[in-house]
């Protein structure tokens, strides 16, 4: 951020303290890279709004439908690795900036998380986490690429830890994880669903009691691509 940086929020310290090394894992069940194996590497960006944990709300991005990889599905920004990037906060970053025209220079880079392996798409996504005071206007930059642009608030309803909203997802029977069936018909499952629920716990956002109803992930968020 340009100028005096603002305090860091309390409901954040805890995620800025893991993360300022960036080897700390996200979440057990997510995987770490394996010994031997040369990825390609990406990274996304964990990009929290707010100045405490009842008005923050977190990014995320709907994918266009056209895409080739994932197409209709919600995820977070980020994506592949460029020569030109130094590290993995400035492929976050820069990615961010080129699907919703997000400010680098605007982010508080709180730290990042280990990388995650993906060893069925040979490649590691490093999650890294950001923060910025009030949540900026953001836009579908390429709607090659995004379709739409979703602030998803942490608290009350229609929020992430709402129960009404919390899921296990389905694909045919089988359990996928955690997922949030958003207002909009934005309904987050798989990889960015278990990101996001990490950063919650980490967070120390509530999380509601009892277990989530398990449900189908709907046919228009759950497609493979061309």
């Amino acid at each position: 951020m340009n100028g005096a940086e603002p305090t860091i929020p309390e409901f954040l310290r805890t995620v800025a303290l893991r993360t300022a090394r960036g080897d700390d894992e996200l979440a057990r069940p997510l995987r770490r890279a394996p010994e031997r194996w040369n990825p390609r590497r990406s990274a996304v960006l964990l990009l929290v709004a707010g100045e405490d944990l009842a008005e923050a709300s977190l990014l995320l991005e709907e994918r266009s439908h056209v895409m080739r990889s994932q197409p209709g599905q919600f995820a977070l920004p980020g994506g592949r690795a460029e020569p030109e990037d130094p590290d993995d906060v400035a492929t976050a970053l820069r990615e961010a900036r080129e699907e919703t025209g997000l400010d680098p220079d605007a982010v508080r880079v709180l730290g990042s998380f280990a990388p995650i392996a993906m060893p069925w798409r040979n490649y590691t996504v490093r999650p890294v986490v950001g923060w910025v005071p009030e949540a900026p206007a953001l836009r579908a930059v390429d709607p090659a690429e995004v379709e739409r642009v979703l602030w998803a608030p942490v608290s009350g309803p229609g929020s992430l830890t709402a129960p009404a909203v919390r899921r296990i997802g389905l694909i045919d029977g089988t359990e996928t994880g955690p997922a949030f069936d958003l207002p909009g018909e934005a309904f987050v499952w798989g990889f960015t669903a278990m990101m996001v629920e990490a950063l919650l716990e980490a967070m120390g956002a509530p999380v509601p009691a009892g277990a989530p109803p398990r449900v189908e992930v709907p046919e228009l968020r759950r497609r493979a691509g061309l």
